[in-house]
C-alpha cells in the first residue's frame, strides 16, 4: 500500500449530516471487545537467537539469519549465493546514499585483492552526509513534507525546510530515535535551549491548510484530527484515524482514544519565532515582559479603543464571514489570548491585513493626530522591551500559558456537537502494559508538559508499538516491503509478520542500542540475507522460491533515479541544506500551478530532497516515478510501470540534457576518439563497470556506423548510446 488511505467514515467533518450522525451513535459496540489480544499490542519482548546447524549454518552472519533460515528450513531453503562484489557494493550505494557508488568508492572498495571487509564499506557509507539526505527523504514521506500549505491557494510555508534540514541532519547524526521522537512532539517543552529541537516541532505543523478557510472553527478541528491520525501512523503504526467519527470497526480504539490522544495538542499554537534560552533564562524573560506589558497597557488599550471601531468599519465586509468567536480572537491583543484564541487568530488574521490607508480614512483629523501621538509614545517604549536570552525564527510550536482549551468527543467527527469532555490519556488498548500520565514536569515554563507526557510515554522501552513500528520501516527500507507489509498500520487489517519472532528481536535490539538506526543499518547489511544474489529463475527448479531466499529486484525511487542520472552526467551539485530549489518545468507545462526557475545551474542542479514541495504541484519527473502524495503519510512508495515512465525516459528534453552531461564527460577524456574507448567510459559513467564482449562489439559497432553516415553524427551517436544506457533496467533497478 503506497499512501495510508483515511477510513471513508472519517472524512471531514464538514461532509457529516445530521442523518450519518444519528447512524453511527447508533452503531453496536465493536466487535473487537471479546476478542484475544492482537499480536502487536503485547509486552515487546526479546525471543532466543535460534540455532541453526548442518551445512546451513555456514550462512549464519548475524542473528538475522538464523531467524530467517530457521523459516527458510521448513521447506528446505536456504539461501541464494553471495551477490558479486560490485552488485553488493551498488546495493548498499542505492540503500544508504540514494547514488551509484562513485569512482572512488569503487576503487577504494577493491583497494586489495581480497577486497575491504564488507563491515568497512557499510561504516564508510553511514558516514557519508548523502545518508542523511536519503533516509531523511523516507521521514519526509511519512510526515507529509511539504512548503506549501496546499487546498486551491497552496501558499508557501518559507520556512518548512527548516524541519527538512533537521531530519537529515538528525539522521546523520544517528540522533538516538527516541531523543528523535521526542524533539517532533515535544521539542519545545523538553529541550528548550535547543535550536534543533524547537525546529522539530514543525512536525505539529504538517497538515494540509486552507490559508483561505472561511469556516475557522472547522479549519482548527481539521488540523488537530489531521495531526492526530499522522501521530498514529508515523509512531503508533495504527490507523487511529478511523476512530475520528466512531469507534475503530476492526482495532480495540474506541472512538474516545482518537480525542484523548489529539487532547495532548490541544494547547499548541502556531508560531514562526520562538525564545529560546535555559528554563531560568526564559523564566526571567517572561517576568520581565509581563512587567513591560503592564508599565505599557494604559497606552496600548487607548490606541486599540481609538483604533477598533475605525478597524470594525473599514474591514466590514472581510469580517462579516467569520463568527462572532474568531473575531473576538482577532480583536484580542495577543498577550491576552486564550490558547484557543491564538489558534483560531492563526488562520483568520491572514485574511484580515491591515490597510494604513483604509484604517484612516476612517479616522477624523482629531483621532488621526491622537493615534499618531500614542504611536510615538509606544515605539519611545519600544527600546525598553525586554529582550529574550535568543530568538528563533522558525515554523514551529509553543504552548501559551493560558493552558490547552478543554477536548470533547465529537459526534460523528462534527465539530458542531461536542459531547462528553475527554482528558489527555493514551489508547486504552495499552493502558495496562504502559502507564502515561496526563502532564510531565518540563523545563519550559508556562507550558503544561502534556506533549511532553506523550512523547516520554511512546519512547519509554516497555512501549509494545514504536519500537517495532520503526525497525519495521528500517527492514522495508532494505527489502522492499516490512517485515509487516503496511508499516503504517500494524492493527488487524494488515496480516500478521511473516516473520514475528525476527522483528520483536530486532526491535528489543534496537532499544538495547540506544536506540540506534545506524546499528540497525549494520546488523541487516551485513547478514547473508542482505548479501545475497537475487533470484535465479530455472525452469527445471520446481520448487517456488520464498522471501528471503533471494534478494528482491526492485526500481530505484524517483528521487534516486533523477539524482543518478545527476551523477552520471557530472552535474550534480552536492551542496547540503537551505532554501528550496526549482528545476525548470517542462515546456507548456501550464500556469495555474507553475513557479519561476532557480537562476543558475547549480542550484537546479541539486538533490531531488532540495525540490521545492509543492503540494499542488509535484515535480513531474519525480511524479510520474511515483513520488507519493503530499496531503497523507506514506508508508510504502508504489512501484508502478506505466506508459508514460517509458515516454519520460525517451522523449524528456531533461534526460537527454543527463544523456549529453554523460556524453561530455566522455568527450573531455582522454582517448575519447576511438570508439572502444568511448563505449568503455560510457559503461563506467552509467552502469558502473566495463562492457561485456558482447555489448562492447555491438556499441562500437553503432558509432562507427552512425559516425559515417555526415559530419556531426558522430557526436549524436554517442549521445544516443548514453541516453539508452540511462534507460536500461540495470540503472533503473536495484538487484
Amino acid at each position: 500500500m503506497s499512501t495510508m488511505v483515511p477510513c471513508p467514515t472519517a472524512s471531514r467533518s464538514r461532509h457529516a449530516t445530521a442523518f450519518t450522525v444519528a447512524l453511527l451513535l447508533s452503531l453496536p459496540a465493536s466487535l473487537w471487545a471479546t476478542e484475544p489480544t492482537w499480536w502487536a499490542f503485547r509486552p515487546l519482548q526479546r525471543p532466543a537467537v535460534p540455532l541453526i546447524d548442518g551445512p546451513a549454518s555456514s550462512d549464519v552472519l548475524t542473528p538475522i539469519d538464523a531467524f530467517l533460515l530457521e523459516s527458510l528450513g521448513a521447506d528446505q531453503q536456504r539461501f541464494s549465493p553471495l551477490a558479486s562484489r560490485r552488485t553488493r557494493l551498488r546495493r548498499a550505494a542505492l540503500d544508504l546514499l540514494g547514488l551509484p557508488p562513485s569512482e572512488s568508492l569503487r576503487n577504494w572498495a577493491g583497494t586489495s585483492s581480497r577486497g575491504t571487509a564488507w563491515h568497512l564499506v557499510v561504516d564508510r557509507l553511514l558516514a557519508d552526509p548523502h545518508y542523511g539526505e536519503t533516509w531523511g527523504r523516507n521521514w519526509l514521506d511519512l510526515v507529509r513534507y511539504a512548503e506549501t500549505d496546499g487546498f486551491k491557494t497552496d501558499a508557501v510555508r518559507p520556512r518548512a525546510y527548516f524541519y527538512r534540514d533537521y531530519v537529515i541532519r538528525a539522521f546523520n547524526e544517528d540522533r538516538p530515535y527516541d531523543r528523535f521522537v521526542q524533539e517532533q512532539l515535544a521539542g519545545d517543552e523538553l529541550f528548550p535551549e535547543d535550536r534543533q529541537a524547537i525546529i522539530a516541532t514543525g512536525f505539529n505543523r504538517m497538515w494540509p491548510d486552507e490559508s483561505n478557510a472561511s469556516n475557522i472553527l472547522l479549519a482548527r478541528q481539521d488540523a488537530l484530527n489531521d495531526l492526530t491520525a499522522n501521530v498514529g501512523n508515523v509512531f503508533l503504526g495504527l490507523s487511529i484515524g478511523c476512530a475520528q467519527c466512531h469507534d475503530h470497526k476492526f482495532d480495540p480504539i474506541p472512538q474516545a482514544d482518537f480525542y484523548r490522544l489529539q487532547a495532548y495538542f490541544a494547547g499548541i499554537v502556531l508560531t514562526g519565532s520562538v525564545p529560546i534560552g535555559s528554563p531560568g533564562e526564559l523564566r526571567v524573560y517572561q517576568q520581565q515582559m509581563a512587567r513591560w506589558l503592564s508599565q505599557t497597557r494604559p497606552l496600548r488599550e487607548q490606541l486599540r479603543k481609538l483604533e477598533q471601531p475605525a478597524r470594525e468599519k473599514a474591514f466590514r465586509l472581510k469580517r462579516l464571514k467569520f463568527p462572532r468567536s474568531v473575531l473576538d480572537a482577532v480583536d484580542t491583543p495577543a498577550e491576552e489570548r486564550s490558547t484557543r484564541q491564538h489558534q483560531l487568530a492563526f488562520w483568520t488574521e491572514r485574511q484580515l491585513p491591515v490597510d494604513e490607508k483604509k484604517l484612516l480614512a476612517q479616522l477624523d483629523e482629531a483621532q488621526q493626530r491622537r493615534r499618531s501621538q500614542l504611536k510615538q509614545q509606544l515605539a519611545l517604549l519600544a527600546a525598553s522591551r525586554p529582550k529574550p536570552p535568543q530568538q528563533l525564527e522558525a515554523m514551529a510550536t509553543l504552548e501559551a500559558p493560558s493552558g490547552p482549551p478543554p477536548t470533547y468527543v465529537l459526534a460523528g467527527g462534527n465539530h458542531e456537537v461536542p459531547l462528553n469532555e475527554v482528558s489527555p490519556g493514551p489508547l486504552s488498548v495499552l493502558a495496562d502494559t504502559t502507564a502515561v500520565p496526563v502532564t510531565a514536569t518540563v523545563p519550559r515554563p508556562g507550558s503544561s508538559g502534556r506533549r511532553a507526557a506523550l512523547a516520554r510515554w511512546l519512547t519509554s522501552p516497555d512501549h509494545p508499538l514504536v519500537a517495532r513500528v520503526m525497525v519495521n520501516r528500517i527492514w522495508q527500507g532494505h527489502f522492499g516491503t516490512g517485515l509487516v507489509e503496511n508499516t503504517n498500520d500494524l492493527g488487524r487489517q494488515t496480516a500478521p509478520p511473516r516473520h514475528p519472532r525476527l522483528l520483536d528481536w530486532l526491535a528489543s535490539e534496537f532499544i538495547s542500542s540506544g536506540w540506534s538506526i545506524k546499528h540497525m543499518h549494520r546488523l541487516i547489511m551485513t547478514s547473508h540475507a542482505y548479501l545475497q544474489s537475487g533470484r535465479q529463475r530455472q525452469e527445471q527448479d520446481a520448487i517456488d522460491p520464498r522471501p528471503y531466499s533471494y534478494f528482491p529486484r526492485r526500481r530505484l525511487t524517483s528521487e534516486r533515479i533523477r539524482d543518478a542520472m545527476l551523477a552520471a552526467s557530472g552535474q550534480l551539485d552536492t551542496r547540503m541544506f537551505g532554501q528550496p530549489v526549482r528545476p525548470p518545468l517542462p515546456p507548456k507545462f501550464g500556469t495555474r500551478y507553475t513557479w519561476k526557475e532557480s537562476p543558475t545551474a547549480g542550484q537546479r542542479s541539486r538533490r531531488s530532497i532540495y525540490i521545492h514541495a509543492k503540494r499542488n504541484l509535484p515535480y513531474p519527473l519525480l511524479k510520474v516515478f511515483d513520488q507519493p502524495d503530499m496531503h497523507e503519510s506514506c508508508a510504502c512508495r508504489a512501484e508502478t510501470t506505466v506508459a508514460p515512465q517509458a515516454l519520460m525516459l525517451l522523449n524528456s528534453e531533461l534526460v537527454l540534457h543527463f544523456a549529453g552531461g554523460v556524453a561530455d564527460r566522455i568527450r573531455s577524456g582522454s582517448g575519447s576518439s576511438d570508439p572502444t574507448t568511448a563505449v568503455r567510459r560510457a559503461w563506467q559513467l552509467v552502469l558502473g563497470r566495463l562492457p561485456a564482449a558482447g555489448e562492447l562489439n555491438d556499441a562500437v559497432t553503432f558509432l562507427t556506423d552512425q559516425g559515417r553516415l555526415e559530419a556531426g553524427s558522430a557526436d549524436r551517436a554517442l549521445l544516443d548510446l548514453c541516453h539508452v544506457l540511462l534507460n536500461t533496467n540495470e540503472f533503473l533497478y536495484i538487484d
